[in-house]
């Protein structure tokens, strides 16, 4: 026989999510090797300070690259985006992985956006409960948006993109203030990105 899989609220099975999910993901942080690119390898450190916040989880991974863990039971909101972020910087993080229970579409592209800087790694995971019949039950994570080579080169060629439109505005301001002291036929003219003018 065939079980179906059965959702099961998260506050169901961590009524905390402080002293219940992320006491138990420092236990466990095994489980998050499956679904990353990458493996933590050390027993993380839990509520690590940063000054005035405190950091959920700070992992290192196979090459001894910190890592902090924003853990959120709830749907994604623009504060722990703000806590990933901040964490990051603070502890000195080369990637981040923040989960939720409901990834909203918006912080889906900003973390997208944030893998284009090239600035870290960012990994923005889903957790789900589950159960089977009368199992005890389980934690689903899902990757939902992660770093990837793709993301890191259109980063780049948007750079090189907005790179290349100051030079050519810089260029035509340049050329206009010269103009301006030949003649007065260009003075209309305001200095654009354009190739042409």
């Amino acid at each position: 026989m065939i079980g179906k899989i059965e959702k099961v609220p998260l506050r169901a099975i961590w009524k905390h999510e402080a002293t219940g999910f992320t006491r138990w993901l420092q236990e466990n942080i095994d489980v998050l090797n499956s679904v990353l690119d990458f493996n933590l390898i050390s027993s993380p450190e839990r509520e690590q300070s940063t000054g005035n916040f405190n950091v959920d989880l700070v992992a290192e991974d196979e090459n001894g690259n910190l890592v902090v863990i924003e853990n959120q039971l709830d749907k994604s909101n623009h504060d722990h985006l703000g806590k990933v972020i901040t964490y990051l910087a603070s502890v000195g993080a080369s990637r981040a992985i923040w989960i939720v229970s409901e990834p909203r579409q918006e912080h889906i592209k900003a973390i997208a956006w944030l893998n284009e800087t090239r600035l870290a790694d960012f990994y923005l995971l889903k957790i789900e409960g589950i159960k089977i019949g009368n199992s005890e039950p389980a934690p689903l994570l899902t990757l939902i948006v992660g770093p990837s080579e793709e993301a890191k080169a259109a980063g780049k060629t948007k750079k090189e993109y907005a790179e290349r439109h100051h030079l050519r505005k810089d260029f035509w301001t340049f050329l206009l203030e010269k103009a301006k002291t030949k003649t007065k036929l260009h003075s209309g003219i305001t200095p654009g990105t354009a190739n042409w003018i």
